[in-house]
């Protein structure tokens, strides 16, 4: 079963902040997917089933998001 998985920090406790950080590691998702030789966009995240994290970090949070594409149809 292939995954991807990334983890950016937040630099505050604010949840506007954890959702950029969750942004970031979203992209990095797939760029993740790309180096494994995938060509997917961001659209392919519509209607995905992804897991996310946060944790608390200090001052700020860290956000980790986990994508599994293989269970929505997609084979790497």
């Amino acid at each position: 079963m292939v995954s991807y998985s990334a983890v950016e920090r937040a630099s505050s406790k604010d949840p506007h902040d954890w959702g950029r950080a969750m942004a970031k590691a979203m992209t990095r998702l797939l760029d993740a997917a790309r180096l494994d030789g995938q060509h997917f966009e961001h659209e392919f995240l519509f209607g995905e089933d992804l897991h996310m994290r946060i944790e608390e970090n200090g001052d700020g949070a860290v956000v980790s998001v986990t994508w599994h594409p293989e269970s929505q149809g997609f084979a790497p």
